[in-house]
């Protein structure tokens, strides 16, 4: 019959067992909660990724794609049929340039910058209007909607159809009568007054840059109030891919215009 000395030394033996088994299946526990937990954030973290790369702009591997690309790179819609921006302004700006100062503003697009020196003493008025539109970032990622080899790259309607502006119009006259009229390169305001006048009155935002012998031919009845000083080469690629009736075969854009006094 065992003793009172060995039941308490085999309860004790009993006691230590349970209590092994016990921390043996907390450890277990706590193994199994931190591999749920692990789990968890490796599928939330892998659901963020996929959600978030879903959620970006993808465009074609094609030459407009890769445009696109450029384009959306510098925040600009997916799209060059989606309208720039909806800034709008009731008024034409009040003076605030300098007519003796010399601005310089280089025009960044998706083929590369080109840079217009701008004319405010001869155009305050539209120089005044220009500075103030860029440095809204108005024309940021705005198409150039007409474009025509041998005559102009036209831009500046951030709806991309050539019918918008800035909310405004304002006068000014048209340069004086000289040959050529419009030098290659020289940068001029686009307008639709009916019929053409040496005073616009309905210029907005739609500007122009005369490529080739075509445009040196216009008649003085659009504001010129610039010239591309460096950069014509990109000015050029951009009008190597429009088309004789204007609609580009591949649509370049603005990304920036940065405006500098000289």
């Amino acid at each position: 019959m065992p003793t009172d000395k060995r039941a308490r030394q085999r309860a004790g033996a009993q006691a230590r067992r349970e209590a092994m088994a016990r921390q043996k299946k907390r450890r277990r526990q706590i193994r199994s909660s931190i591999i749920v937990a692990i789990v968890a954030v490796v599928v939330v973290g892998s659901v963020y990724l996929i959600t978030r790369h879903s959620s970006t702009p993808t465009v074609p591997a094609t030459p407009q794609g890769k445009l696109d690309a450029i384009a959306v790179k510098a925040g600009c819609p997916a799209s060059t049929s989606t309208r720039a921006n909806n800034l709008k302004f009731a008024t034409a700006p009040k003076l605030t340039i300098s007519t003796t100062a010399t601005y310089d503003a280089t025009v960044k697009t998706d083929v590369g910058s080109f840079v217009i020196s701008l004319d405010p003493k001869e155009a305050p008025t539209t120089v005044n209007s220009f500075v103030f539109l860029a440095n809204k970032g108005f024309f940021n990622c705005v198409i150039f909607h007409r474009v025509i080899p041998g005559f102009v790259d036209q831009t500046g309607d951030p709806t991309g159809t050539g019918t918008g502006g800035p909310g405004y119009q304002f006068t000014e006259a048209g340069p004086p009568t000289a040959s050529p009229q419009y030098p290659i390169g020289s940068v001029a305001m686009a307008n639709s007054n009916q019929p053409a006048t040496t005073t616009p009155t309905t210029n907005g935002s739609q500007w122009f840059v005369v490529t080739g012998s075509q445009g040196e031919s216009l008649q003085p009845d659009y504001v010129l109030f610039g010239q591309v000083t460096s950069g014509m080469n990109v000015v050029q690629k951009i009008n190597k891919d429009g088309t004789s009736a204007g609609t580009p075969k591949l649509t370049h854009r603005i990304l920036s215009i940065k405006i500098k006094a000289a």
